[in-house]
């Protein structure tokens, strides 16, 4: 195929270094979200919107380490920061003062907490807010939406299915679909006694909710004493309040990871002190000593590094930059659909604010059952045709504020054509995908 032999081609020296880690790594990879086949880009650096690979190739960047660049490669204001930090120290072994800093400026843009705690990753996070919810209210099921994606833990599989996780663990965790609000008020009713909390992503990924399905869920979850999560580990950067911000709709808890680090390894999660209150140590008069009822820790909690960098992100995130990338993200979203339907194939086009996403099926895709109807396949190769133009876009796209009109251009025009070298093998795997005139004219 000819996507591939130009792939294979253009990439010679990512592919021997794919070669050299497998012999020390499973797969030669780490992250299994960032392998793909033939063999993964082995990339070098970033500056603003564009990286760079060990082959010397030049790519606009539209992944952004899966959302999490929201000022692009090596902001720096960002730099700044971390250089400054560093001459103090990594890690100090002892409370920082770049904690509550970061702390008072997330704070200061939620409704639906006063207290937040720091952990190394977005999973660490739900973790750690499943667990207080399940102390606070002494019950033992969860809730979430099939598909979701929580982090790497027994509890939060993205199916009930998952073979690796033992049965006694999977009993106390409980599905309903996204964006189906009547399932989701009849699963919360029915076991409101044993239920601690849900845990939802507002957007699940590139799933944006349907009217009236987050309001529902808060107001049923409210109504039977069942705490809510929002995992916003994704969606944070999606208005300066967060997608909770964006829809109007307030959880009990949030999980947040992702852009709230500035490139660093970072969680959190925020909630009204009462929600925290497992936290909390007693205060005692020495020599005696206190516990709290919930005592987690971490090496890496509010790394000093990260701290800093996340701070100086927020900085630079004032509200009309919300809105500037919710524009250029429109504008993909528009031209995206725009060369689809002149190249006569019908996909689906999604996405909200900064997210966009291209999903090879002919209907819409608004929960994990219709996500499954994607052709992997076709949205695999268009992928590595996109590469092969110079545009970066593996999962997760999104538009970060260095992103200018030409990248957009650029992104449209490599579509277009990835597109056009495409289209045998749409008709050989997905015929359905081509519209009905351009098989007629065939």
């Amino acid at each position: 195929m000819k996507i591939i032999d130009e792939y294979f081609s253009r990439n010679q020296s990512s592919f021997k270094a794919y070669e050299k880690a497998k012999e020390l790594l499973p797969s030669g990879n780490t992250r299994s979200a960032l392998y793909w086949q033939p063999f993964p880009l082995c990339m070098r650096r970033g500056t603003d919107s564009h990286i760079w690979d060990v082959d010397g190739n030049e790519r606009i960047d539209f992944n952004y380490n899966n959302t999490t660049l929201i000022l692009g490669h090596n902001h720096p204001k960002v730099i700044e920061a971390v250089r400054a930090q560093l001459e103090y120290g990594t890690v100090l072994g002892a409370a920082t003062e770049t904690e509550p800093r970061l702390a008072d400026e997330i704070l200061g843009r939620l409704k639906s907490g006063d207290k937040i705690r720091f952990t190394p990753t977005g999973t660490e996070a739900n973790m750690q807010a499943i667990r207080m919810a399940r102390a606070y209210t002494g019950k033992p099921l969860i809730a979430k939406c099939l598909g979701g994606y929580h982090g790497s833990w027994d509890a939060v599989p993205m199916m009930p299915d998952a073979s690796d996780i033992p049965r006694s663990v999977k009993d106390n965790t409980l599905y309903f679909p996204y964006n189906d609000a009547v399932a989701a008020e009849a699963l919360i009713k029915k076991h409101r006694d044993q239920l601690a909390v849900v845990i939802v992503e507002p957007t699940m990924r590139d799933m944006t909710p349907r009217p009236g399905f987050l309001e529902v869920v808060r107001d049923v979850t409210e109504d039977n004493d069942v705490l809510l999560v929002f995992d916003e580990v994704i969606s944070f950067r999606l208005s300066y309040g967060g997608a909770q911000g964006l829809y109007g709709v307030s959880p009990d808890i949030t999980a947040m990871g992702k852009i709230i680090g500035g490139g660093f390894p970072v969680g959190a999660y925020v909630a009204k002190e009462e929600y925290m209150s497992p936290l909390s140590i007693p205060d005692v008069k020495l020599p005696e000593t206190a516990s709290p009822r919930l005592g987690f820790s971490g090496t890496f909690n509010a790394y000093p590094l990260a701290m800093v960098a996340g701070l100086a992100v927020l900085k630079e995130m004032k509200n009309s930059r919300y809105d500037d990338l919710a524009k250029i993200g429109e504008e993909m979203r528009t031209g995206l659909r725009r060369v689809f339907e002149e190249e006569c194939i019908n996909v689906f086009v999604g996405g909200v604010g900064s997210f966009f996403s291209v999903s090879w099926t002919d209907g819409e895709v608004y929960d994990h059952v219709s996500s499954m109807k994607v052709d992997r396949g076709l949205f695999h190769v268009f992928n590595l045709g996109m590469m092969n133009r110079g545009v970066f876009i593996l999962g997760h796209p999104n538009i970060s504020v260095v992103q200018t009109g030409q990248d957009i251009q650029v992104a449209l025009e490599a579509a277009r054509a990835t597109v056009r070298d495409m289209k045998f093998l749409i008709r050989e795997r997905a015929p359905t995908l081509i519209s009905a005139s351009a098989l007629a004219d065939k």
